[in-house]
């Protein structure tokens, strides 16, 4: 790889990345307005169980089965000598596919909306007879979000293949942009209907997100129209990868499943909106820190497959796995250390209380260490992907999975009193690493080149920087704790500033002293 392609290469993830923390970073706003607004009072329990449902269903069905075979199949024509043919024909397939997912995602809607009151009664039974009637109400109202997250996705599948990266990262902020304004101007309004408004606004955001898309498309001039011929052979070709990349794609939903069930489950009021505020904390640092990644180095992995070009594919799938570890293994040490904190410069105020600050920081803490299993688990199931492997991701998702819901089970029912939400954030956290080590050992043994080992060396070298942050950052801590208590916004952001600067600045100096290469 030349200098210039290389400075373009780390040029465009920065941007992807600036999007995505601006992206996250708007997200974080909404649920702190929501959390404002509702507390975990039994209205934001209803929404937080009808919110996820239409997105769980989606991810359960869709939404690695679009990316996952619809990027591999369409740069797969990339390898023809007639460019211009190649190219017409990977659009006409691209139209296909957008179509049919289209016709797919409108049934899962119907369905969704007739049959809303059974659903709410099986992903969450412990939910009182009003919070379920509400929350069957509101699913009613969200579930075409599925519609537009289906299209949404395929438009992002084409532009990242066309290598337009920046504005599929934007468009999470120009969407919670949108719901953050319902906050602002009209959810205080509404009165004892700002609940049903603030689900037509996500429905609205969603729409947005997909018109986002939609309207530069148009302009590049893609035929996008109306077509579906079953008997294409690309789209066949997607539609045999689709099993075992939709089933590969069922640890990240299954997981909020289970703890959206488990959680209604526990005795402690307002469980399912804890589990649901300490999982976006959670999903968005992880998201930020891997996604970016993840969605740069997919398209080319496709590619390179596609030419046979080992050595780059082996030299790519290296310097993403090592960039994405070494960036979350010290924030993952900064979330244990600063959970409550955190929690509280986010969510303490308005209707959310200091105890339910304390428990939703308590979740964190059994989250973050998953934080490394989820980078791992997103980066190498996208490596396998590219070389159009879908077996191992579909057992390492039904082991993980399974290891989810069983651990999860004897947590609630044993550890439930004393770890309260955290035996389901527990749960979560070993159903990734499950999955996570299961696809690590088939690398290993499947894409030795990948693994080398400078690669290991150089991961070993961060994961004992990684304990040295550890070590600060908690020692740090407890000598300001009689200084510098906290407890008010000023105060926590102080804290969190004193533990974490010293802890990132070793951590950084660290990676010089110690060389570490993070390219091939």
């Amino acid at each position: 790889m030349s200098a210039d392609t290389k400075k373009r290469a780390v040029l465009t993830v920065l941007s992807m990345a600036a999007a995505m923390i601006l992206s996250k970073g708007l997200g974080m706003v909404r649920s702190m307005c929501m959390a404002a607004a509702y507390g975990t009072g039994w209205q934001a329990n209803a929404f937080s169980a009808a919110s996820r449902i239409p997105l769980s269903f989606f991810d359960l069905l869709f939404s690695a089965a679009i990316l996952g075979c619809f990027i591999p199949v369409y740069n797969s024509f990339s390898a023809r000598e007639d460019r211009d043919a190649a190219a017409r024909e990977a659009d006409v397939f691209a139209c296909i596919f957008f179509n049919f997912i289209l016709l797919l995602t409108g049934v899962l809607s119907i369905l969704g909306i007739l049959f809303a009151p059974q659903i709410i009664s099986l992903v969450t039974p412990g939910l009182d007879e009003k919070t379920a009637a509400l929350a069957a109400q509101l699913l009613r109202i969200l579930f075409p979000m599925t519609i537009f997250t289906g299209a949404a996705y395929t438009l992002v599948g084409i532009l990242q293949s066309k290598e337009h990266f920046l504005l599929p990262s934007m468009i999470s902020a120009i969407s919670n942009a949108g719901v953050i304004l319902y906050f602002l101007f009209f959810n205080d309004r509404l009165g004892t209907w700002s609940i049903y408004g603030l689900a037509a606004a996500y429905l609205a955001a969603w729409a947005l997100q997909f018109l986002t898309l939609l309207v530069p498309l148009l302009q590049m001039r893609f035929p996008l129209r109306p077509m579906l011929n079953l008997r294409n052979p690309a789209l066949r070709r997607a539609l045999r990868m689709t099993p075992p990349i939709m089933i590969g794609s069922w640890l990240a939903p299954i997981g909020m499943l289970t703890g959206t069930h488990f959680s209604a489950m526990l005795a402690a009021p307002g469980s399912v909106t804890i589990f649901e505020y300490a999982v976006n904390i959670n999903t968005i640092i992880t998201g930020i820190l891997t996604y970016g990644i993840c969605n740069f180095t997919f398209p080319r992995l496709a590619r390179l497959n596609t030419c046979g070009n080992e050595d780059a594919f082996a030299a790519t799938a290296r310097t993403g796995l090592l960039c994405a570890l070494a960036t979350v293994l010290p924030i993952m040490t900064a979330v244990l250390v600063l959970s409550e904190e955190g929690t509280a410069i986010l969510y303490l105020r308005g209707a959310f209380t200091v105890e339910d600050t304390q428990n939703t920081a308590a979740a964190l803490r059994y989250l973050a260490p998953g934080m490394p299993a989820f980078c791992l688990t997103e980066i190498l199931s996208r490596i396998m992907y590219a070389r159009m492997s879908t077996r191992t991701p579909m057992t390492a998702a039904l082991c993980g999975a399974a290891v989810n819901v069983v651990s999860t089970a004897l947590l609630v029912r044993f550890c439930a009193d004393t770890l309260g939400v955290g035996a389901v954030a527990l749960g979560n956290t070993l159903g990734l690493w499950g999955c996570a080590g299961i696809l690590f050992a088939s690398l290993l043994r499947s894409a030795p080149a990948v693994c080398s080992k400078a690669f290991f060396v150089n991961l070993l070298k961060c994961a004992m920087l990684t304990v040295l942050c550890f070590a600060l950052m908690a020692g740090i801590s407890a000598l300001l704790t009689p200084i510098l208590p906290g407890g008010a916004i000023l105060g926590d952001l102080a804290r969190c500033a004193a533990i974490f600067l010293p802890g990132a600045l070793v951590y950084l100096a660290g990676l010089r002293i110690l060389r570490i290469r993070f390219s091939a």
